[in-house]
């Protein structure tokens, strides 16, 4: 009976920590470039 319980809270745990994890905004990342950014594109030599 308690394995079972414990089964369930870890199961719980498992999928809000999934959801957390993928409830990002990727206007956050600083790794992206803005829109009116150049900096990556070809022909800029």
């Amino acid at each position: 009976m308690n394995k079972k319980w414990l089964y369930s809270l870890l199961s719980v745990v498992f999928a809000v920590g999934m959801l957390a994890a993928c409830n990002g905004d990727m206007d956050d990342d600083p790794g992206m470039p803005e829109e009116g950014d150049d900096m990556g594109e070809e022909g800029d030599i």
